[in-house]
């Protein structure tokens, strides 16, 4: 890079901030929607910094590598640590989102400035950056933050990397910061692979003009073809990496795309990348304008060719080939037009599904560092090439054009920030944007029930097996719907469809033998046990359910069993231990007793705050006669849930019948009056009359 580069001046700077925060603020108040509550709000893993380590070893969504897509532990690592700070606030955790994508759209006009494009065409694209209305989706939603973190660390590393190639030898500190912020980009979200390729079209732009790859090669030093090289390095460790953790480079080998959430993976290779064309450009069209935006695009909500005979299948295929083309054609005389053509192309191909499918058809949020590239094209296309001598100035066209764009971004993209407010709100938005969505209304339905609208889940769910007659999580909440109202024949046949659907269908399967032994058809109930441990012999759900059937029906032996193979199949072992010590119990075998402790005490080695297993234990040792060792349990109990009445009673109760614990519940009295202020009939009793 000869010469230097122009400062980011701290007016332009200022204004950079607020046009990319302003649009924001209004979404701040919104809550935790969709992904954000499983990720963020409900995550035991980053709930506490003791299990900081599982954000490192598990998968993205945490659960069975059967799901596992994803390994993203950086970002984990960032909710974690605002969790610790501030807990479960949604407005907290927005507001370093936008922070976040003020710092994307600073870095990106500096970036520009460092290649040399002149300064007025990169703060026209940083501003019209930083208003965009697609961008919404990966600002506002809080899982939205993988998008703007790892855009914000690959552009601190493509700058870094002009740092340390720009003299007469490797600057090793800068270039240093170039890998660290690159490796921690990678592990933020794997899109991030792309920074080699802009590093290499930051080469053939640098100067701000196009240069041919010939003549980039020649401009550049053996240092700086072998520091290219190690920018390699972070990209074998991810894969690596990925392959340890969850089992593969891409995906899991255990896990797979459901066609309901990509159905380009049910298409023939040709058709799917003839169609994935055809999305690319999609993008560019709901860039530039931002109409019926929505936060699911699933299947079938997208119009999409099935066979190469579909002129669908060759329009997008086409219009690249044509842009194509244009970016070559322009590549010296608009070089931030070709610059950004290149940009954009390449920063979205690893999410494009056209190298290999991917686990989403198409999604605003992989739009948000692409889309820097199309401001560039259309500025680039707007903006007066390069003269050595400028011409008297004119009627500012370009900048009246700017600022009206400008104006109708900005409030768009606050609008649209409305659809975030809680999830009712957002799939309502996502039924009336893409009404041939079978998951938008399988969300609608999801909602609707959990508020207890069961006309409209139902319904809701009906269109969604219509849309898609495999929608297995949609025949099994209508399953679940049906079996709520007692309906054993409908839950029975909606749950046997979610079965037929997809038979390692955890929720399907014992939900199925449920209602089957709910309706009085045991021996049927008997064999679904059967057939869905024969398919999902590790299944937790279908291993505890199954030992709660065995003990129901008195066939105390096998629950036992069941209940301990329950326990080892379970991430979280503490009820199913528990279960198995009172089936224990209940055998009433002498050498089983002890067993039985034991077994509670496992229960709360697992989980310290586990109370049911204290309240056995307590049982236990009253019965034993060891009165101080029961009343110990009671109180760790009441100490775990001092809101809890039942807890609070069965303390002050058998402090009632043993003198020896009266001291004990004297002292927890004031707590429990504190924390009932309330009590319901068991404990009013208990506190008027347990303690002389």
């Amino acid at each position: 890079m000869s010469g230097e580069a122009p400062r980011l001046k701290s007016p332009v700077a200022l204004g950079l901030l607020l046009l990319a925060v302003l649009p924001y603020l209004n979404g701040l108040p919104d809550d935790f929607t969709y992904d954000d509550k499983l990720i963020i709000r409900d995550d035991d893993r980053i709930a506490s910094p003791a299990n900081v380590g599982e954000i490192f070893t598990t998968q993205y969504f945490g659960g069975s590598l059967r799901s596992a897509q994803n390994y993203r532990p950086v970002v984990l690592l960032t909710y974690a640590v605002e969790r610790w700070v501030h807990g479960n606030r949604a407005w907290a955790f927005r507001s370093v989102n936008i922070q976040l994508h003020a710092g994307v759209t600073l870095l990106l006009f500096a970036w520009l400035l460092d290649l040399g494009f002149r300064r007025g065409p990169s703060l026209s694209v940083a501003c019209l950056f930083a208003v965009a209305t697609i961008h919404v989706e990966a600002v506002t939603s809080l899982v939205g933050r993988a998008e703007v973190l790892a855009a914000l660390l690959v552009l601190a590393s493509a700058r870094l990397w002009l740092r340390a190639t720009s003299g007469e030898s490797l600057r090793f500190g800068a270039y240093g910061g170039c890998l660290a912020a690159f490796l921690a980009a990678v592990f933020v979200k794997e899109s991030a692979v792309v920074l080699p390729g802009l590093v290499a079209l930051g080469e053939l732009f640098r100067e701000g003009r196009g240069a041919s790859p010939a003549e980039a090669w020649r401009r550049n030093r053996p240092f700086v073809r072998r520091a290219f090289a190690g920018l390699f390095l972070p990209v074998i460790l991810l894969f690596l990496v990925r392959l340890l953790v969850i089992r593969g480079f891409l995906i899991s080998r255990e896990a797979g795309i459901w066609d309901l959430e990509n159905p380009l993976v049910a298409l023939t290779w040709a058709v799917r990348v003839a169609d994935a064309c055809g999305l690319l450009l999609r993008y560019v069209a709901k860039t530039f304008v931002p109409v019926h935006l929505s936060a699911d695009h699933s299947a079938y909500a997208l119009r999409l060719a099935s066979t190469l005979s579909d002129p669908r299948a060759w329009g997008g295929a086409l219009g690249l080939v044509l842009c194509g083309a244009l970016a070559a054609a322009l590549w010296t005389r608009r070089p931030l037009a070709a610059f950004g053509a290149a940009f954009f192309f390449g920063t979205l191909l690893p999410a494009a599904n056209l190298l290999f499918p991917i686990g989403t058809v198409w999604a605003e949020r992989l739009a948000y560092l692409p889309s820097a590239g199309l401001f560039a094209v259309a500025v680039g296309l707007f903006s007066p090439p390069r003269r050595e001598v400028p011409r008297p100035p004119a009627w500012p066209w370009r900048e009246a054009l700017l600022v009206g764009a400008l104006a109708a971004s900005g409030p768009a993209t606050a609008m649209r920030n409305r659809a975030w407010k809680d999830d009712a709100t957002l799939y309502a938005d996502m039924v009336q944007k893409v009404p041939n969505s079978a998951k938008a209304h399988y969300n609608v339905a999801y909602d609707a029930n959990l508020r207890g609208d069961r006309t409209t889940a139902e319904a809701q769910l009906l269109r969604a097996v219509e849309i898609f007659p495999r929608h297995y999580d949609a025949w099994g909440l209508l399953g679940r719907i049906a079996w709520d109202e007692k309906r054993w024949n409908d839950a029975i046949a909606d749950y046997r469809k979610s079965v037929e659907a997809y038979p390692e269908y955890e929720n399907g399967r014992w939900g199925l033998a449920k209602v089957l032994d709910e309706a009085g058809r045991t021996a049927e109930a008997e064999k679904a046990y059967r057939d869905g441990l024969k398919a999902l012999p590790d299944s937790y759900p279908l291993l505890y359910h199954w030992a709660g059937f065995l003990e129901k029906e008195g066939r105390l032996s096998e629950a036992e069993e069941a209940w301990s193979e329950a326990a080892e199949a379970a991430e979280t072992e503490a009820p199913a231990r528990l279960a198995r010590a009172k089936v224990l119990v209940r055998l009433g075998r002498p050498e089983d007793e002890q067993e039985a402790w034991e077994e509670a005490r496992w229960a709360l080695d697992g989980d310290p705050s586990f109370v049911p297993a204290r309240l056995f234990l307590a049982e236990r040792y009253e019965k034993a006669g060891k009165i101080l060792a029961a009343a110990g349990e009671l109180s760790r109990a009441f100490r775990t849930k001092p809101a809890d009445e039942a807890v609070a009673a069965a303390l002050l109760e058998f402090a009632s019948r043993h003198s020896e614990a009266r001291g004990r519940a004297r002292l927890a009295l004031k707590a429990i009056r504190a924390a009932v202020p309330r009590p319901g009939e068991r404990l009013r009793i208990a506190l008027a009359g347990s303690l002389p």
